[in-house]
């Protein structure tokens, strides 16, 4: 497992819509060339209004990650090891738990 040695990969995960856009949640997963099983995987995460997500946890690929000033990050041999895990929720203290999925942007 490694990405190409010349080209960066990015995951965009999107929240289901919400009635409030401030709950809303993007989260961006970056692949750096060359990645291997040991490579921290950088998670950008910002809300609906394009602010960086203060503090929460994302639940992504079989993980509870922290999110703390808009990011994350994941081991790339945790993400193959929970890539079928399909839970994908951003939870954030004193708002219900928003559910998303993968999209193509």
């Amino acid at each position: 497992m490694k990405t190409p040695p010349d080209k960066t990969i990015v995951f965009t995960l999107i929240s289901h819509r919400t009635a409030k856009p401030k709950l809303r949640w993007m989260a961006r997963v970056t692949f750096p060339p060359g990645a291997d099983g040991d490579t921290m995987l950088p998670i950008e995460i910002s809300d609906g209004e394009d602010e960086p997500v203060r503090a929460g946890t994302l639940e992504f690929a079989g993980q509870r990650l922290r999110v703390k000033d808009g990011a994350a990050e994941l081991r790339y041999s945790d993400f193959v090891a929970g890539v079928h895990s399909v839970p994908l929720w951003l939870h954030r203290r004193g708002v219900p738990p928003v559910p998303g999925g993968l999209t193509f942007v």
